[in-house]
């Protein structure tokens, strides 16, 4: 029951923020490219603030080694949600449908559930998780889209805020360089900025189409329900095999893996001349639907686990 009550208490203080969005973009306060200059401000400094923020820990063997598990569960995870996806979304004509369900929300709806569900230092297990979801998004994602293998370059690469991020987070964390609390702070404060404003954007998308047009498109639910159901599930299924002991990081994995699909799915479809509205449609159906299967599908695995 626990369980249940933070998760349910934290996704209610995200649609209340999420509504403070729709009210915005309703009253004309927050401009569709106001919305569109938060997601590149959410993308290009503040995950990457949350990321570096949390490997600013002592490294210690039993960190080092939940890094290496972390990653490989990530990567593992991940690659697992694409083929799935890909799978079933295979055909022309599916790419809203295949990107929506093989990438969750995992910066803005994984970070702040496991920051509420699993502390602080649980981020530090999850880094590996956005990382990996910001790099499959912008190369497989986007070719996905463009059928551009310029994706694919080297220098695109490198010049990826969330990779370049992660890498200065990797060298801090195993270098252990000392960080004055004149970087320390503006960090954490920019880190806080990322629920707020990621709510709020999404509010924006929600506010774009009738409230009723969201549940009336059937063609959102299918991918929805692998998102939200069938992707968990079976996650929750590989992450049972790993022992007992790496209970916390297998639960810090699960969490952003049971999130409803990422709002980039949306910031695609709009650059790429893809079915907007759709897309606008599926993030905000799969979000509204959370709120329901991430409790029950956390619970599970707890009970099993």
């Amino acid at each position: 029951m626990d369980t249940i009550l933070i998760l349910a208490r934290q996704i209610t203080i995200m649609f209340l923020l999420m509504g403070l969005g729709w009210i915005l973009s309703k009253s004309g306060f927050l401009t569709p490219q106001g919305a569109k200059d938060l997601s590149h401000l959410l993308l290009r400094f503040v995950v990457p603030a949350i990321i570096i923020q949390s490997f600013l820990v002592e490294r210690t063997p039993q960190r080092v080694h939940d890094f290496f598990w972390s990653f490989g569960l990530s990567l593992a995870v991940i690659s697992f949600s694409v083929a799935v996806s890909r799978l079933l979304f295979h055909r022309s004509g599916h790419v809203i449908d295949h990107f929506g369900s093989a990438f969750c929300n995992a910066g803005f709806f994984g970070i702040p559930l496991v920051q509420a569900f699993l502390g602080e230092e649980a981020v530090f297990y999850i880094a590996s998780f956005v990382m990996m979801i910001f790099f499959f998004q912008w190369t497989y994602g986007v070719y996905q889209f463009t059928k551009d293998r310029s994706m694919f370059r080297f220098r695109r690469l490198i010049t990826n805020p969330v990779l370049i991020a992660f890498a200065i987070a990797l060298l801090l964390f195993f270098v252990q360089i000392p960080v004055p609390e004149i970087i320390t702070t503006p960090l954490k404060m920019i880190s806080a900025l990322n629920t707020p404003i990621a709510m709020i954007i999404l509010g924006s998308y929600l506010a774009k189409d009738r409230l009723i047009g969201i549940f009336t498109d059937r063609r959102a639910y299918a991918p929805v329900a692998v998102r939200l159901v069938l992707i968990p599930l079976l996650t929750i299924g590989l992450l049972t095999l790993l022992p007992d002991s790496l209970t916390t990081v297998r639960l810090a994995i699960l969490i952003p893996s049971v999130a409803p699909i990422g709002a980039n799915v949306a910031v695609f479809a709009g650059l790429y001349d893809q079915d907007y509205g759709k897309a606008v449609r599926i993030v905000c159906l799969s979000t509204l639907i959370s709120l329901v299967t991430i409790p029950l599908l956390v619970s599970l695995a707890q009970w099993l686990w």
